[in-house]
């Protein structure tokens, strides 16, 4: 290894003795400072060329994955005397070498090699010898915003959680305050109980069970109910809150396990909306399928096929921050700005780190992502510079037959009630088949739709409107071109703070770049009250692209390898196999979580373009 790469690493370690041995608390303790000062010297030693280097010994250096953020980078730790002294990339993962070393590769010659890791990654030794991370239970003290807190033993807390009790009566104000503990709060504790009054609680929401019934039947149990006159809400299980904050895959499933079937709360619940909450609902609902008479879930998550991408519009995110962690994007970003395969440019009001190496960037008035999408679309449409042929197919044939690997509701006609539209207007509305099947206009002649119909390609005008069997309707796409067309572009440009000319270059860049054109956004523009419009609107514009499942458009791979025995191959079925008879959780979430909407809409109640995926 070269003399400056030594020094690097000794650098994170620590290069001064007595510099380390100044700040011993921040090591924790005597033992721990005595083993870092040994390891240190080690290290001296390696740099003066007494000794081989000992960090690029195999059995120095152990695998792991990063926690600084959620992105869960795969990472190398390098050990010496015990202690961690350097945090690397594991180099046989693409998300921090690309590409990344076999996987047949030896350990041996693995510890030679170090994959990228930011700085927030490397930090983790920081984290890890923190002197005031919490190593003890802390017990409040003093009245709550006081912030006196008293440390108690694990046994303690454990008593006190579960049996409850008067455990503030110390604290002034709060002697007799009962605090119920896990134990009383865990009502409801038989399963096939659970399973039965849920089963008929979501009957008596629905109303095809009358309340009178539903209290006749469980009159012995009532008293396990947060409230006998509205079962929908749950047990008195639900009183217990489990928020995670930031959780990662296999400890998710696990807690997951351990609240909803062991303590039978529905309250499990992690980050919302002041996260990115309203980014995934937005991707959800705009890739949501109708099979089977009802919608489905869609996918939470779109990214930019990055590697063959030649054309990236970032709205309030970047390569470079305020994206997920930059290891697995900035060389893909980077290798394509170097080589010249890759324009970007970035919608954001500060010049960001992403906006300095971008082609444009535009300065947005902060809040106003959607008027800066919705003028974008009104360019596009305008000048005819969408994917006709994408956005005409009206089904899953239609698609095949195309060679698209999607298909979208653009085409589909929706029901207008006092010039406002409503759903989308069904086949037996207008005498053409069912209820699950909808409408297009081919030339003015109607014709029914399933969309999963791979036997019967269906294509439909995407400008459509008039009447029939009293029922007026316009197609989903030309209503999005009349909300967009409503304002002028210069309207459009000056409501976010920018010029015409700039939307107009943008919208010409990235329209030349057929389905290698993307547009990406995540923070900046989904953390607002108006989070979910604002993507609804910047998705649009992938849609009139024609981009989605494409190399080098958007695309939903990735995810997560979920540990809990969903998949073929996983080892640790945490969910059922390894839990029979859990309680069945019910009832409704604090947060309010997955509500249903039958149809997504994109701005003042105007139905989006969808897609949808085979």
């Amino acid at each position: 290894m070269k003399t400056t790469e030594r020094r690097a690493d000794l650098c994170a370690a620590g290069l001064d003795r007595r510099q380390f041995l100044q700040s011993g608390a921040l090591l924790g303790g005597s033992a721990l400072l005595s083993r870092y000062a040994e390891a240190l010297g080690l290290l001296q030693k390696a740099e003066a060329g007494e000794i081989p280097y000992p960090l690029a010994q195999p059995e120095r250096v152990i695998y792991s994955v990063c926690l600084q953020c959620h992105t869960a980078c795969p990472i190398k730790g390098k050990i010496l005397n015990g202690v961690l002294v350097k945090i690397d990339g594991n180099p046989y993962s693409p998300q921090n070498m690309l590409p990344q070393i076999p996987y047949a590769t030896s350990p041996t010659e693995a510890a030679l090699v170090d994959g990228k890791v930011c700085p927030k990654g490397q930090a983790g030794v920081q984290s890890l010898y923190d002197p005031y991370r919490l190593r003890h239970v802390l017990k409040r003290a003093g009245k709550r915003g006081e912030n006196r807190w008293q440390v108690i033993s694990f046994d303690q807390a454990i008593q006190e959680i579960v049996e409850g009790g008067y455990l503030f009566k110390h604290v002034p104000g709060e002697e007799k305050r009962y605090v119920p503990g896990l134990r009383e709060i865990r009502a409801l504790q038989d399963p096939d109980l659970a399973r039965r009054m849920a089963k008929d609680a979501k009957k008596v929401a629905r109303k095809e069970m009358t309340l009178a019934a539903f209290q006749e039947k469980y009159r012995d149990h009532l008293s396990a109910l947060i409230d006998p006159k509205h079962p929908d809400l749950g047990p008195k299980n639900n009183q217990f809150v489990f928020m995670a904050g930031r959780i990662e895959h296999g400890r998710k499933e696990f807690a997951k396990r351990w609240l909803k079937a062991g303590y039978g709360s529905i309250n499990w619940f992690e980050h919302t909306t002041i996260c990115e909450q309203s980014h995934h609902i937005a991707t959800a609902q705009v890739s949501n399928q109708y099979k089977k008479g009802k919608w489905g879930k869609g996918k939470h998550h779109f990214k930019p096929d990055a590697l063959n991408a030649e054309f990236i519009l970032f709205f309030g995110t970047g390569a470079f921050e305020a994206n997920f962690g930059p290891p697995p994007m900035a060389e893909k970003i980077t290798e394509g700005l170097v080589s010249g395969r890759l324009k970007i440019a970035v919608a954001d009001p500060r010049l960001s780190k992403t906006a300095t190496k971008a082609w444009k960037w535009l300065p947005v008035k902060p809040g106003t992502d959607a008027a800066l999408a919705l003028g974008l679309a009104r360019w596009i449409i305008e000048n005819k510079r969408y994917d006709a042929r994408f956005l005409a197919n009206a089904n899953k044939g239609a698609a095949q037959a195309d060679g698209e690997k999607a298909w979208t509701n653009a085409t589909w006609l929706v029901k207008l009630e006092g010039n406002r539209p409503a759903r989308f207007l069904r086949a037996k509305d207008v005498g053409l088949g069912n209820e699950h099947q909808f409408v297009v206009s081919q030339g003015g002649r109607l014709v029914a739709v399933d969309p999963y119909d791979t036997k019967r390609p269906v294509e439909g005008d995407l400008m459509a409107a008039g009447s029939t069997g009293g029922h007026a309707y316009k197609t989903a796409f030309q209503l999005l071109w009349e909300e967009v067309s409503a304002r002028t572009l210069e309207q459009w440009a000056e409501a976010c703070g920018l010029s015409s000319s700039l939307l107009v270059e943008v919208a010409q860049e990235l329209t030349a770049h057929g389905k290698k054109g993307v547009v990406e956004f995540y923070r900046g523009p989904v953390q607002h009250t108006n989070g979910y419009y604002n993507a609804q609107a910047i998705l649009t514009l992938n849609l009139l692209l024609g981009n989605m499942g494409w190399t080098g458009g958007l695309n939903a791979g990735g995810g997560h390898w979920h540990e809990n025995g969903s998949k073929k191959g996983q080892p640790y079925p945490v969910t059922k196999a390894l839990h029979p008879g859990g309680l069945k959780a019910f009832g409704v979430p604090v947060t309010k979580e997955k509500v249903h909407y039958e149809e997504t809409t994109l701005f003042n109640g105007y139905p989006a373009p969808r897609p949808w995926y085979p």
